[in-house]
């Protein structure tokens, strides 16, 4: 069965993945043994690849250009895998990992570039202008969200563009901005009567809840708007097309 007589655009066949990704099929089959690659879905008899796997392909040259064995590649895919965070993948100590009043997780270009080799060096700068790394030194760059730049690289995974993750990325930022400064504003400007021993605990004890409501009420604002993309509530027929298609 030919990549063209396959149903839907974004799948390909093993052959027209190897094609696009620049490998021979048995490269593909190589990855797959040792965990580096997900194993195709099945359409039939057919086993069917789509974006996600030839953005893996992408990844793993990129890593291997930049010196990294397939066996430290698996281990850094086993680390997303399990969930491990984001500092422990660019092998940050954890006390040195983002706080509050603090400007973020120290990151090197190379444990950049490490994380995200789709767009580090070329498109670092993409990476600033969005929010996700700042510079500072020494180390060269700042995490100001660990969460965010995971987000970012689960994105790539999926088989997103860059630009699209980068959109996102950007409107978190956005959105960010917009809270801020209207906390900032209630803080540096309390109303007439309101002891400055007030503003500092709610400083203290609020930031917390207003980094935790922030991230819930995206969430649940995803959660509506696809329950209206559905028109009855429910929003799994939407997950269910769009994973599937």
């Amino acid at each position: 069965m030919s990549s063209d007589s396959l149903p839907l655009q974004n799948e390909m066949s093993v052959d027209e993945l190897a094609r696009r990704a620049g490998v021979p099929v048995r490269t593909i089959r190589e990855y797959q043994t040792l965990g580096l690659l997900p194993g195709p879905r099945r359409r039939g008899r057919v086993g069917v690849y789509g974006a996600s796997h030839l953005t893996r392909l992408h990844l793993i040259a990129r890593l291997q250009r930049r010196g990294y064995s397939l066996a430290g590649i698996g281990d850094l895919i086993d680390s997303w895998r399990s969930g491990a965070d984001i500092g422990e993948v660019l092998g940050l100590d954890p006390d040195q990992l983002v706080h509050v009043d603090e400007p973020g997780a120290p990151a090197t270009a190379d444990q950049l570039g490490l994380l995200l080799p789709e767009l580090v060096p070329e498109r670092i700068t993409d990476l600033v202008d969005a929010g996700v790394v700042e510079p500072c030194e020494p180390h060269g760059y700042c995490v100001p969200s660990p969460s965010l730049l995971q987000l970012l690289r689960s994105c790539l995974d999926a088989g997103y563009p860059p630009e699209q993750a980068l959109r996102l990325a950007r409107a978190v930022t956005a959105g960010a901005d917009a809270v801020a400064a209207v906390a900032t504003a209630m803080l540096t400007r309390a109303p007439a009567g309101v002891a400055r021993e007030q503003v500092v605990d709610l400083a203290r004890r609020g930031r917390g809840l207003l980094a935790h409501a922030t991230g819930r009420m995206t969430v649940h604002r995803i959660g509506r708007l696809l329950d209206e993309m559905t028109g009855d509530g429910d929003t799994a027929p939407v997950l269910r097309r769009r994973g599937e298609g």
